[in-house]
């Protein structure tokens, strides 16, 4: 039965037009694609208003909330990226040869009491060879979560085709962009989602760790309000325009991320005999100078954002003036078209 799956999945052809879409708290960032006989190009992108993520909902999102896109960035198919604080996400290593065995062994190996509750999915990253092990980077993201993130789009276009973690789908595209220029050392991709954040480390162009940190946009927000008597929109824009000091309760409130950083760094040098030289980082919380000195600082190495779109072909007009500044806003996005093209 799994032979005539994978020969079917061979067989079915993937869309050539799609839009991929970071399910943020209060907006959603948007990247159309469009693939050809001269590869890929971006069409369209947008930073479109919403409000339907909800703390309260088993899935996480407000009843009836619904995605909307306006026609530049709309498509037959929308490849999905969420943040979700109860995804797990491991890289999971077994003996020899990866097998169907093994593949059966996974939902046990990342812990779940309750395997039905969950959509597991998973990739092999390295294929074990005699006394080399196997590893696969797992992913189970919650039924309700899931769900309720395919239940965003009830009808009509664009329909869901795919449901990623935002944090590895801004891994795909940096492998698609600067990635591609550190193939013989090891770097780091550091996304902020609400919540939770995802770090990956790359070794020589391979997935050496991932970890889902518990530290995201919100809880700085929340600090530097409270510390300051401010409101969200003014911390906000403390937070992103740098022209007040904010170092202190964002000091506060980085601690946590900043010793998992510290660990998983080094967990990596010591296995992989390596030195990591570089942090590339995107979403919520880039646009803080403080943020990346805090960083910085812990890591005493050079913390990066970058432009998605400086590595892939654009259209004209895909990228409208106002947003040519904030292009790492969209690595997640561009990611999750990205890698739905890679699997079809």
């Amino acid at each position: 039965m799994k032979q005539l799956r994978e020969i079917l999945q061979k067989l079915k052809r993937g869309p050539n037009d799609l839009v991929g879409v970071e399910i943020r708290a209060r907006d959603l960032c948007a990247v159309r694609m469009r693939r050809g006989k001269n590869g890929t190009a971006v069409a369209g992108a947008d930073i479109v208003p919403w409000t339907g993520v909800s703390s309260s909902e088993p899935g996480g999102y407000e009843p009836e909330a619904t995605l909307s896109l306006p026609a530049p960035v709309n498509s037959r198919y929308a490849a999905l990226a969420v943040q979700h604080r109860s995804a797990i996400v491991k890289i999971l290593s077994f003996p020899g040869r990866f097998d169907p065995d093994a593949e059966e062994r996974i939902p046990e190996s990342m812990g779940l009491d309750q395997p039905a509750d969950y959509r597991v999915s998973y990739k092999l990253i390295a294929e074990g060879h005699g006394k080399s092990e196997a590893q696969v980077l797992a992913v189970a993201l919650p039924e309700p979560v899931a769900t309720g993130t395919a239940a965003l789009l009830p009808a009509g276009i664009p329909a869901p085709f795919s449901i990623e973690v935002a944090g590895l789908t801004a891994a795909t595209a940096f492998l698609h962009g600067p990635g591609a220029s550190h193939t013989g050392d090891a770097v780091g991709v550091l996304h902020f989602g609400q919540d939770v954040s995802l770090l990956s480390l790359f070794e020589s162009g391979s997935l050496a760790l991932v970890r889902v940190i518990e530290l995201g946009t919100e809880r700085v927000l929340s600090r530097v309000e409270a510390s300051l008597g401010l409101d969200r929109e003014t911390a906000e824009g403390l937070l992103s325009d740098g022209s007040f000091d904010i170092s202190q309760p964002v000091s506060e409130v980085m601690d946590p991320l900043l010793k998992q950083l510290i660990v998983s760094r080094d967990f990596v040098e010591r296995r992989k005999d390596c030195h990591i030289t570089c942090l590339y980082a995107t979403g919520g919380l880039v646009a803080s100078r403080d943020v990346i000195e805090e960083i910085r600082a812990a890591l005493g190495i050079e913390v990066k954002t970058w432009n998605p779109f400086d590595h892939l072909t654009l259209l004209p007009d895909a990228v409208p003036p106002a947003l040519a500044g904030r292009g790492w806003e969209f690595a997640a996005a561009a990611g999750a078209c990205l890698g739905a093209f890679e699997e079809t």
